[in-house]
């Protein structure tokens, strides 16, 4: 009896964690929802491991939403291996969709969700626009992501009623809607923002933007392990660069200690995240050639400059390096970074 009663303790407390996790993937909280889920999905509980997998992929962990959907499929749930093949499937659509950009069509294939009243200066949406993205770099996009979304909102109906300006300043937030979704770990949120943004860029015919959008895209890509899809992105964005005369160097290569030293000069010290990740590369390469030392000095700045950031894309910079570090067995250097994650919780 005693086991009966502990057993139906289990499964309902499984079942609350599977209705906090169904909460959690409402208010955007995905991370939070994958760590209910994968309790309701350890215990086979209903459909949480087709939840589970869904809410994997849009926070980029696709190895782990791979072997979810698996695990689904086994039990029964068919819909998961449809699953497996989305998230490639959809960033095919956004390079489908950019590529037709790149030849001029702009592809509108939404309308806002909200009538515009009134009306709205771009000089005013830019400012807002730049502001937040000061705060993106400074404090990460986690925390800063919920304010660019209510930023969105109320300037994205206006551009039924815009011009070349108001489709340009429109398409910037959505461009920083994109970015900071990734920043915040939730890349499938991204796409849509990124598409959008090349489409109102192409309506304003401006290249420079649409390079610009590109570049991020690809950098996401590069970032979740998907090589092939961010060189496409990136020749796109050349193309667009090349066509707009802006030819800055899109690929911003990580793994030259010269460069990466030159880059880290440049940034003031509003530019927090990217003085943070640019430290860590740099801690990365000199652990890399076995220069121990100059690794935990780098380390060291990099954690400094990250007190207040908030970016899951400065965090996984610091979990490669903690892992390389264990691996090359740098003890002092996995204690410094051991701090920090264990500061953050």
């Amino acid at each position: 009896m005693s086991e009966l009663l502990a057993q139906f303790e289990i499964d309902e407390a499984v079942e609350r964690l599977y209705r906090a996790g169904e909460a959690a993937e409402r208010a955007g909280r995905l991370r939070e929802a994958a760590v209910c889920f994968r309790v309701a999905a350890d215990q086979h509980l209903g459909d949480a491991a087709v939840r589970l997998a869904v809410v994997l992929f849009a926070l980029g962990e696709i190895s782990e939403a791979q072997h979810w959907c698996e695990v689904a499929v086994a039990d029964g749930f068919t819909e998961a291996a449809e699953l497996m093949q989305s998230d490639l499937a959809a960033r095919q659509r956004f390079l489908e969709h950019a590529a037709r950009i790149m030849v001029g069509a702009p592809t509108f294939d939404w309308l806002p969700s909200s009538v515009p009243s009134g009306r709205i200066e771009p000089s005013e949406v830019h400012a807002r626009t730049q502001a937040l993205r000061a705060l993106d770099r400074q404090y990460g996009g986690i925390a800063c992501h919920a304010s660019v979304l209510e930023h969105l909102a109320f300037v994205e109906p206006f551009i039924v009623v815009g011009d070349a300006d108001v489709w340009t300043a429109v398409a910037e937030v959505h461009e920083l809607a994109g970015w900071t979704a990734f920043d915040s770990g939730m890349p499938g949120t991204a796409l849509p923002h990124f598409e959008r943004a090349l489409t109102l860029a192409r309506q304003a015919e401006n290249e420079s933007l649409i390079a610009s959008v590109l570049t991020r895209a690809g950098r996401m890509f590069l970032h979740h392990n998907a090589p092939e899809d961010a060189l496409r992105a990136f020749q796109l964005g050349f193309v667009a660069a090349h066509n707009s005369g802006d030819q800055r160097d899109l690929s911003d290569p990580e793994h030259a200690i010269a460069s990466l030293t030159t880059k880290v000069g440049t940034y003031g010290l509003e530019r927090v995240r990217a003085r943070t990740i640019a430290l860590t590369a740099l801690a990365r390469n000199h652990l890399a050639l076995g220069d121990v030392a100059a690794a935990g000095d780098f380390a060291a700045s990099a954690l400094a400059v990250a007190t207040n950031l908030r970016s899951t894309r400065a965090a996984d910079q610091l979990r490669w390096l903690d892992e390389e570090a264990r691996r090359a067995g740098a003890s002092a250097l996995v204690e410094q970074i051991s701090v920090r994650f264990a500061r953050c919780g």
